[in-house]
């Protein structure tokens, strides 16, 4: 028996799950200061009795989101080793930075070490700034992380969260590498403490079933290595959007995703019934990151969005300015319109039939109604024409690629959350496809957590001419002879992400794909001295085969 959670913005959603049968669900108002115990009181009404046959918990959580949204992010410290080339003094401007002076080559050789006495003055001055989490970034540690490694060796009794880059992710690109790790110091003291109170709480209703978190990718990892990448949950909300609907209603053509919530609309795209990736890393508060996700985009746009009439047109979102005047609020929403003209039946029709009033007196409330949730649905259209051209028109860098490129060309919507049902009929006519609402839509995000598997991804270098090995997601550097092959290679990673699974507590791997395989001759003096081979693989992001 499996248990998903998705925190949102306004409600916590909870469902149990026996296979693929759901047992139970319930939904509470969320508490963003907190959050810990609102998913313990969504435990304690799904599962009140014996909670021995729980198999897992997965949780999809705002905690990281809202932290970025608002500015609640942790002082960090920088250290970062740029070496020759690039002036790295951009880097300072958004948190306190210290270069170190060493270098590491672009094929991992070092050519110079760094000064530990510099290190010893930046970790002081650190300290007398009252940062408690740093991140050290050299420019080329997924080449080599010596540096890294010996940087964070001689501060580790100084500071709480120390974030490596090499780390945070394996891939080439120095500045994401650095402003991923950033992010991950910034959100570490938060996420730790969100982690110990939830374990508490666990404890205290006799839980003893593994918690994974859902991350960017659609994927799961266990709370002990979120706690150690904390970046990795942040769009944690969308990816169970998709998850969701991917859950309730697998399409095999081109389709559309929406989630329609009570504050946003997160919208995603399906190709051959497959999400879409962000191609490289996701933009996360205005800055570059290596960090992998679904490719999704959120709209102010919600059933409690703030509404006004003027010049003729309407004005919705994307403030929310609590409840809807049906549920004892003091501003018309859409969600008024949509009890007005029948949609849903709760609150007072009365209050929602004022509301209307109040934005077109000389209107009747029915047309008012309409002609509001037909403006709601046409700023929904506009954004997905204009994620559409988006994906469309990003730069192509290989043949290959070219080739099989084609205009997304969606066949079917499927919408979820809260609104979903009310607004079919008025997405269907305003986007020309067809339009499924599955059942349970309204706890679809929950389902997509509970349903989502595992996933990790790591990369593999190897310089057959200088015999080493890197493997940077594991910190692994080893040597190799000058005759190592690309099937060793693939050998050697395959067994790397097994070993990284079964460390997350997994009994067994899902399929390993590999995603980039890449292999050029080292020539020196005109001859062939050895070769490098770069690889890339991962566990695929999906739901868990029931």
């Amino acid at each position: 028996m499996m248990i998903g959670i998705d925190v949102g913005g306004t409600h916590a959603d909870g469902v149990l799950l026996d296979g693929d049968t759901l047992v139970a669900k319930h939904k509470v108002s969320v508490d963003q200061q907190h959050l810990s115990d609102v998913i313990i009181a969504l435990l304690q009404h799904l599962v009140p009795g014996d909670r021995s046959k729980l198999q897992r918990i997965h949780l999809s959580s705002t905690l990281c989101t809202n932290a970025i949204v608002t500015g609640a992010l942790e002082p960090v410290g920088m250290l970062i080793q740029a070496g020759p080339g690039m002036n790295p003094d951009f880097f300072a401007s958004s948190c306190p930075t210290w270069f170190l002076d060493g270098a590491i080559d672009h094929r991992g050789q070092i050519l110079r070490d760094p000064d530990p006495a510099k290190i010893s003055a930046a970790a002081v001055a650190m300290r007398r700034e009252g940062i408690n989490s740093i991140g050290i970034v050299t420019k080329f540690s997924h080449r080599n992380n010596r540096h890294e490694v010996q940087v964070a060796e001689q501060l580790a009794e100084h500071f709480a969260h120390i974030s490596l880059g090499h780390r945070i992710s394996g891939l080439p690109n120095f500045p994401r590498r650095v402003y991923s790790t950033w992010l991950n110091g910034a959100l570490s003291s938060q996420f730790s403490l969100f982690k110990n109170a939830l374990e508490q709480g666990l404890r205290h209703l006799g839980i003893t079933c593994p918690c994974h978190v859902l991350k960017a990718d659609g994927g799961t990892i266990p709370f002990a290595r979120a706690s150690q990448f904390p970046c990795e949950s942040i769009h944690s909300g969308p990816s169970a959007s998709v998850m969701g609907c991917l859950a309730l209603a697998a399409q095999q053509d081109d389709a559309i995703l929406l989630d329609i919530g009570g504050t946003t609309t997160d919208i995603a795209l399906l190709v051959d019934g497959t999400p879409l990736l962000e191609p490289y890393g996701v933009n996360v508060a205005g800055r570059p990151t290596l960090i992998r996700a679904l490719k999704t985009i959120s709209i102010g746009l919600g059933g409690d969005s703030k509404v006004a009439w003027h010049n003729g047109t309407f004005r919705i979102g994307p403030e929310r300015q609590g409840t809807s005047m049906a549920e004892g609020g003091s501003a018309p929403t859409p969600t008024d319109a949509m009890v007005v003209l029948g949609k849903l039946a709760f609150g007072s029709p009365q209050k929602a039939a004022m509301a209307m009033l109040a934005l077109c007196p000389k209107e009747s409330p029915e047309y008012t109604a309409a002609l509001l949730l037909e403006s709601f649905v046409e700023h929904i259209r506009l954004a997905v024409e204009t994620m559409i051209e988006e994906v469309f028109s990003r730069p192509v860098y290989t043949i290959a690629a070219l080739l099989h490129r084609r205009r997304i060309q969606p066949k079917r919507i499927v919408a979820i959350g809260g609104p979903a049902s009310a607004l079919q009929s008025f997405l269907s006519e305003a986007l020309f496809l067809p339009c499924t609402v599955p059942a349970n839509y309204e706890v679809a995000n929950a389902i997509g957590a509970a349903r989502a598997r595992l996933t990790v991804q790591a990369s593999l270098y190897a310089d057959t001419s200088d015999g080493r090995l890197s493997i940077p997601e594991l910190s692994c550097l080893e040597t190799i002879s000058s005759h190592y092959t690309m099937p060793d290679a693939e050998k050697r990673l395959k067994g790397a992400v097994s070993l990284m699974v079964a460390e997350m507590g997994m009994k067994s791997c899902p399929e390993i794909d590999f995603l980039e395989r890449l292999e050029m001759n080292v020539v020196r003096g005109f001859a062939t001295s050895g070769k490098i081979l770069t690889l890339k693989a991962q566990i695929r992001p999906g739901l868990t085969t029931i």
